[in-house]
């Protein structure tokens, strides 16, 4: 079954790049349709619902550094019941055999009052988005392309377009597209590497005793284990279930990526009591990001090949990562792909 008619963007991964290429199209009045593979947009930009309770278990907060970031976030704060605040200024480091250290604060750290899926969800409005989506197969149609793929009911259908844009990691992008790229591309393509993040998820009974913090950044303090640890419910306001969400640093997680997960569970649960104490365990999660932090990226913005008709963008270019990283890839892609027509 064909999605639509054909349009000049198929754009593979609603991935944060992916929804800013799409929502620069759509402004300059220039079609783009979305595919994604999982029930929402924004990937790891993600927030589950847990018993009534809001939890980010992906990306955990935002800053907004460049000129058309912080004017975007300006405008999302100024609006009536925006739910947009600053989580904080900055977090302490938790230093082995030293426990909390304090820290300079820096640039303001943006939180959604809903969760951090609410950034994906607002920059997907109004965008053409197929969720649910799983591609299996990229392929010339005339002189554009067309995507088919299978959705979460195994009902096969297909998008076509003029241009491919490929919001993937590499890992998952050159077995898809790569025969279609220059040797040079699926060469740096490969080079690419990711930071894996094992996270757990904690609801508790009572909130970690003698707890001033909100956040500890245990990465900066060399922790063997774990990478970050958050009182996620500081987020929500007052009254919040207490919850915590620990990430596994990226050394341990890959080292123990294929782990089950129970094992997992026990292991950052142990990690985390050292840090705070005997904890009121009500419930605990666990969730597996293979691609949590790119370590070596590509070696530009954005990956663009007119005369193929090929376009790449994601927190894999080099844009720093993180979430304002992976929208500027979006962003940058869009303005050179518009540029040149």
């Amino acid at each position: 079954m064909l999605i639509g008619e054909a349009t000049e963007f198929i754009v593979v991964g609603a991935g944060l790049a992916g929804l800013a290429f799409a929502s620069d199209a759509r402004a300059h009045r220039r079609g783009a349709r979305l595919l994604d593979k999982g029930r929402g947009v924004g990937g790891r930009v993600a927030t589950r619902r847990w018993d009534g309770a809001r939890v980010d278990h992906g990306a955990q907060f935002f800053t907004a550094k460049g000129r058309r970031f912080e004017a975007f976030v300006r405008a999302w704060r100024v609006e009536p019941g925006s739910g947009l605040a600053v989580w904080a200024s900055g977090f302490p480091a938790y230093e082995v055999g030293k426990g909390v250290v304090e820290r300079e604060p820096g640039h303001p750290r943006y939180a959604p009052l809903n969760g951090m899926s609410e950034l994906p969800r607002r920059l997907s409005r109004g965008l053409d988005v197929c969720t649910g989506v799983t591609v299996k197969r990229i392929e010339r149609a005339g002189e554009g392309w067309r995507v088919t793929g299978e959705t979460q009911a195994g009902e096969t259908v297909s998008a076509e377009g003029k241009t491919l844009v490929l919001n993937l990691p590499p890992t998952q992008l050159l077995p898809l597209a790569g025969e279609f790229l220059p040797e040079e591309d699926r060469a740096n393509l490969a080079a690419v590497e990711y930071a894996p993040a094992w996270t757990l998820l904690l609801r508790l009974g009572r909130d970690v005793e003698g707890a001033t913090w909100k956040a500890l950044d245990c990465e900066a303090g060399k922790h063997p284990m774990l990478a970050w640890l958050s009182r996620d419910h500081t987020k929500r306001g007052p009254g919040a279930e207490p919850v915590l969400v620990a990430h596994g640093s990226g050394d341990w997680s890959r080292q123990h990526l294929e782990e089950d997960p129970a094992v997992v569970k026990e292991a950052l649960l142990a990690a985390v009591t050292e840090i705070t104490g005997p904890l009121e365990v009500l419930d605990a999660q666990t969730h597996r990001w293979r691609y949590a932090l790119c370590t070596k990226p590509f070696p530009d913005r954005s990956l663009f090949r007119p005369e193929l008709g090929v376009a790449g963008c994601g927190d894999w270019c080099d844009v720093g990562g993180r979430v304002e990283g992976a929208l500027t890839s979006g962003w940058s892609l869009a303005g050179r792909v518009f540029e040149a027509g």
